[in-house]
């Protein structure tokens, strides 16, 4: 005959079901365990019902302001870690579609293939350490900020404050802009607050000048910036394409066409006509989002 579990949960939860089976005839064989299965779901959804807005309900108790960096932490690193960490490329990876910016990226060479993954893993780990800890309190955190200072005074007559500022609005309004597109759900107005008080802080240190000073204020500047000054340059489609591949380099040679069609759905038509991609079609733009 057919072999039957004997040892283990298997075993113990086929012996239960089988005799609250025999005791419970106005049930079929099968009633028993999908009435437990659907009570164990029931009950597993209502416990994360109760307790994933905890966090959310704790921060709202805190500072934007004085807090700000803690509330940063606890969003960027278990709220929602990978949307964030997600949202953060993608914010540097939009102002390369602003050629101002994209063509003093190009002449550093950091972006052709043997440079690129050295540039993103220094890039990242400096803003990291200012990102994760406070500058007003924390050295390491003040060092970071102060070397991240120092490589960009070596291109200060090349940089304006339009495009400093342009980045920056970047890392403050992106994530939350991501979080309402593909996390679980969106930044509160707190929440938002705390982000764009802290980057401002960092804005001011980096000596970015004309910071709008609401977080309102600053997507709209963000918005009419990108319409007066995201258009299509070569050094767009360059420094684009040298992000793109370290992005779908890790994956098997198979999937990368895929990847990168992925990746070109994910922006909108001012983007991608920026950096020369091809646009998508809407059923993918559709899946993806």
């Amino acid at each position: 005959g057919r072999s039957r579990p004997r040892h283990g949960f298997l075993a113990a939860w086929t012996r239960t079901t089988r005799s609250c089976s025999r005791s419970s005839p106005m049930l079929p064989s099968w009633g028993l365990p999908v009435l437990i299965t659907t009570a164990a779901v029931a009950a597993y959804l209502g416990l994360q019902r109760a307790l994933r807005w905890r966090r959310a309900r704790r921060l709202a108790r805190l500072s934007a302001d004085e807090a700000s960096v803690e509330i940063l932490n606890e969003m960027y690193q278990l709220e929602m870690p990978f949307i964030i960490t997600k949202a953060a490329e993608f914010a540097l990876f939009r102002t390369f579609g602003v050629p101002t910016i994209s063509k003093l990226l190009d002449s550093t060479k950091g972006f052709e293939p043997d440079n690129v993954l050295s540039r993103y893993e220094d890039t990242t780990l400096l803003i990291q350490h200012f990102a994760y800890f406070d500058v007003r309190s924390n050295q390491h955190a003040a060092a970071a900020l102060a070397r991240f200072n120092q490589i960009h005074g070596f291109y200060a007559d090349r940089i304006s404050n339009d495009d400093m500022l342009y980045t920056l609005s970047q890392f403050m309004l992106e994530p939350a802009r991501f979080c309402a597109r593909f996390g679980w759900r969106a930044f509160t107005p707190h929440e938002r607050e705390a982000c764009f008080n802290y980057w401002r802080v960092l804005g001011e240190r980096m000596g970015i000048r004309q910071i709008p000073t609401t977080v309102d204020e600053l997507d709209a500047w963000n918005r009419a910036y990108e319409a007066r000054a995201m258009r299509y340059s070569v050094t767009n489609q360059r420094v684009a394409e040298g992000s793109v591949l370290l992005f779908i380099k890790p994956y098997p040679r198979c999937v990368q066409p895929l990847l990168r069609r992925v990746i070109y759905a994910l922006l909108d038509d001012r983007l991608t006509d920026a950096i020369g991609a091809p646009r998508q079609p809407a059923w993918l733009k559709g899946l993806v989002r």
